[in-house]
């Protein structure tokens, strides 16, 4: 990305996103959704900003997916309210919080235990409402929701309490980003779907009728249309694009949106430089092949290590780059890394054009 405003570059490290990208890259999955009749509800954990939401909304997505209540409540405070929470509600404490969220907003909440679905059953009864909710089913990744067999008894038994309407099942297939190749990841994005469909038709078999099959990951998105019986994606990095996805054949360089800029501020010897971007910046995630980020025009740089504020780049051959020079960075995980910011910085055709506040940073709870 070229920057006009050459004094923004005295004050790294920041994200920049470029604001044409981003917007193709919601436009393409909005197209690509609405070509193969699926609802589109992407995940906003990767940008955490109501602004960013809402341009994905006016692009063709019904609602939108946040993994936490705090992630919720910045949305419907923003008056954004149709909202997948991705994620278990258990206490008092946040049972009451979702009570209070619900009385606001359309809210479907994923889970996969019937002590679980309890308490959401409780808040439902207090409402004299059904709550919908998904179950999470294991298709592989081995995080949340057990295998298709293992769920149906507890499906069943779920389907009992009087206050729960269990509305669709949901996967994660993140366990595709260990893969090289497009024939791969298509294969793991029609068996997670496959999986999925037989739940379905298993638990229908015994009464209990489900109307979504929700999938998740920008790993297998591209393949949406040549994926049997889903109703619902709920992707969430290609918003931005990092270097995960560029593992995955999922985006070339020029579909990745937000960068970090760094400058080199020490230049020890021939063999390394540091940059003021560390593990605060960069966060910690490291590519399949090692390394803490992509430097830009640089193929023989490697961010091999990180501390709070230093990143540590080994130099392999000559690199005419010195003390002052500024670096551009695509990372590997964008999710933490926008996290870590305050605010990022909108560019349009190398032009600056806004500051974005990460309204949900730090919202873990």
């Amino acid at each position: 990305m070229k920057i006009i405003e050459k004094e923004l570059l005295t004050d790294t490290p920041f994200v920049a996103v470029d604001l044409n990208i981003m917007e193709q890259n919601i436009n393409w999955l909005a197209k690509l959704a609405k070509e193969g009749q699926i609802k589109l509800r992407p995940h906003t954990k990767t940008h955490k900003s109501p602004w960013i939401a809402q341009k994905q909304l006016e692009a063709g997505a019904y609602g939108i997916t946040v993994a936490k209540l705090q992630e919720a409540e910045v949305m419907i405070n923003q008056g954004i309210t149709d909202i997948l929470v991705a994620f278990p509600i258990v206490g008092k404490k946040k049972l009451e919080r979702f009570s209070e969220l619900y009385s606001k907003a359309k809210l479907i909440v994923a889970l996969d235990d019937y002590k679980v679905a309890q308490g959401i059953n409780d808040v439902g009864e207090h409402h004299k409402a059904k709550i919908p909710i998904y179950i999470d089913v294991d298709t592989g990744l081995r995080r949340m929701g057990k295998t298709s067999q293992e769920s149906l008894k507890e499906i069943l038994e779920i389907a009992k309490l009087p206050y729960i309407h269990i509305s669709g099942l949901m996967s994660h297939t993140g366990h595709a980003y260990k893969e090289r190749t497009d024939e791969a990841i298509r294969k793991i994005a029609i068996e997670d779907a496959t999986i999925l469909n037989q739940t379905k038709e298993a638990i229908e078999r015994a009464g209990v009728y489900v109307s979504e099959i929700s999938v998740g990951s920008t790993a297998t998105v591209r393949f949406l249309k040549e994926t049997p019986f889903i109703t619902e994606v709920r992707a969430g990095t290609y918003v931005f694009n990092d270097r995960a996805v560029l593992g995955t054949g999922g985006a070339t360089e020029t579909d990745c949106a937000a960068t970090i800029f760094a400058t080199v501020v020490s230049k020890p010897s021939n063999e390394r430089l540091i940059i003021d971007a560390g593990s605060k910046t960069l966060a910690q995630d490291l590519y399949r092949e090692g390394g803490h980020g992509y430097i830009k025009g640089f193929d023989n740089l490697a961010i091999n290590r990180l501390s709070e504020e230093h990143g540590i780049v080994d130099i392999i051959g000559k690199c005419s780059l010195n003390i002052g020079d500024v670096v551009e960075i695509i990372p590997n995980h964008i999710c933490p890394v926008i996290n870590l910011a305050d605010k990022i910085y909108g560019f349009r055709d190398g032009i600056y054009e806004r500051e974005i506040r990460i309204e949900g940073r730090g919202k873990n709870r």
